[in-house]
């Protein structure tokens, strides 16, 4: 016999073993115990949760001969013909390639008509919503007024798109997303069945990554074991899958509190050299700040958050190195980025400047950064700014230098009027440069555009601009707003006190900049 998916052969056969649905299947069992039953359902939620399962079951247990406690037996006659699908009492359709008028007169026409073997006729329509408007007009009049042998089970994905007149129709019952733990625990279940070791976070991760999907999940899982292995680690997960792991997430965020850069990029870098897209490092880091707020903001989070205890642990853990004024600045510079990311030809570096924003706020002159920069001040004042030993060694004599030199420089020219004007025309290419441009002074015209650094964070600003790809951003936006490209861009840096004679000789010859001595 050939190989049967995973979801298939664990398709839930009962009531019972339908995953995270109590509040559906408790009440679908009262009702066929007390004989309440309604005439037309509505199953409404997101893929994998548990639907079509639920009104094959149910369309055996309402004609089951021997019905237990409300659950079909599976073993009668009935329920054995409805499985196998040689009883055509119970027909399922699929409305996205049946959604004419002449598909539902089909279904007008044949409920007249008793069933051949069993008690109820049962029409499953799965993805209701696909319907046509004309057909589900048709629909209307049987589905409010169907013969007493007929039962409707409506099922969709995307319950806003039926007509109203169709839910005021039908008794609807929501599908909620099943908890990670619950899918966890359940493939837990599924691989010790087919005795094969999966580690706690591994299933976890899995769970996580079907996002209340039990069907995705266990299409994930089965991907893990066609890896062919018997003991199945979180590593193994991450690498069969090719997902951004928490540790990567964790480590770049936790670099981001501490406003180290370096870290961060170089974590950054390994998680792409290991076959991570940014698109999926940014994804991974915003489900974490997500998490870091609601520790942050909630005392009891555990429903909220998701998770084997360690990993909670963890995340309380790194909460703490945040502000809350912080983790919003996170979350607005990453929503930023990942708009921005979507229309890209250069990911990585759109990626890195967020990353480069969050760990120095100073570049980033937006509400949510001046908030962060503010929390971080009132943390550096209410704990105690350190001060250095002081030296009570007897004072040695000073040696004696001469004084700098200092000279005054004036800038002019074309590009500093209309510098307003090309940072706005950089900022449509590439929205995260103008943060850098923000600690320059430009100067020239013509063919030459001098940017200046005239304290240390232009110069940092510099060393991060003086890259090819960048050059090209900023002649590109000189051109738009002055409607002239010079040939050359040059960096200078502190040259407003400056002292290399070499450097003085150099700047004199340009006519935009004027020293005085």
């Amino acid at each position: 016999m050939s190989y049967q998916a995973l979801y298939r052969r664990w398709r839930p056969t009962t009531f019972d073993d339908v995953v995270g649905q109590q509040h559906i299947t408790q009440t679908l069992k009262n009702e066929l115990v007390s004989g309440r039953v309604a005439h037309a359902y509505l199953f409404t939620g997101i893929r994998g949760t548990g639907k079509t399962s639920t009104a094959k079951i149910f369309s055996r247990a309402i004609n089951c001969l021997n019905n237990n406690d409300g659950n079909p037996c599976n073993t009668c006659d009935i329920c054995k013909g409805i499985l196998d699908g040689s009883i055509l009492d119970v027909v399922e359709i699929d409305a996205a390639s049946n959604n004419s008028v002449d598909n539902i007169r089909e279904i007008r026409e044949e409920v007249i008509y008793s069933a051949a073997v069993t008690k109820f006729k049962v029409y499953i329509i799965d993805e209701v919503h696909m319907l046509s408007t004309g057909a589900f007009n048709a629909l209307l009049k049987t589905l409010e007024e169907p013969p007493a042998h007929v039962i409707f089970i409506l099922a969709t994905t995307e319950v806003h798109k039926l007509p109203q007149t169709i839910l005021s129709r039908c008794q609807r019952f929501d599908f909620r997303t099943i908890t990670s733990t619950d899918v966890a625990n359940k493939l837990n279940e599924v691989a010790l069945a087919d005795d094969i070791n999966v580690d706690m976070d591994a299933l976890m991760l899995i769970a996580n990554m079907a996002e209340g999907s039990m069907r995705d999940a266990l299409s994930i899982l089965d991907r893990c074991i066609a890896f062919g292995e018997k003991e199945i680690s979180y590593d193994d997960v991450i690498n069969i899958l090719g997902v951004a792991d928490t540790r990567l997430s964790g480590g770049i965020l936790n670099s981001i509190a501490t406003g180290d850069t370096k870290s961060a990029l170089s974590f950054l870098g390994d998680g792409i050299t290991n076959g991570r897209t940014p698109m999926q490092i940014l994804e991974s880091m915003m489900k974490m700040v997500r998490n870091l707020i609601m520790l942050k903001l909630m005392q009891q989070p555990e429903g909220i958050i998701e998770g084997t205890k360690d990993t909670v642990e963890e995340l309380k853990s790194l909460s703490e190195k945040f502000s809350q004024e912080k983790l919003v600045n996170c979350i607005k510079i990453f929503s930023e980025t990942q708009n921005t990311l979507k229309f890209s030809t250069s990911p990585r570096i759109v990626l890195e400047l967020g990353i480069i924003k969050l760990c120095m706020p100073i570049y980033d002159n937006s509400t949510e950064s001046m908030a962060d920069r503010l929390a971080s001040l009132e943390k550096q004042i209410k704990e105690g700014v350190k001060i250095k030993a002081v030296n009570n060694q007897p004072p040695q004599e000073k040696v004696k230098k001469e004084p700098e030199k200092m000279v005054e420089i004036e800038f002019k020219g074309k590009y500093k009027e209309k510098w307003k004007d090309i940072v706005e025309a950089i900022k449509e290419t590439n929205p995260g440069l103008p943060g850098f441009l923000i600690n320059l002074k430009p100067a020239g015209e013509g063919d030459t555009l001098m940017l200046i650094a005239t304290n240390e964070n232009g110069e940092n600003a510099l060393n991060f601009l003086d890259k090819e790809n960048f050059r090209n951003i900023i002649l590109s936006g000189v051109e738009k707003a002055c409607g002239l490209r010079p040939r050359k861009l040059e960096f200078e840096r502190n040259i407003t006190k400056a002292q290399n004679e070499d450097l003085i000789n150099k700047i004199k010859a340009y006519d935009f900049v004027v020293i005085h001595d």
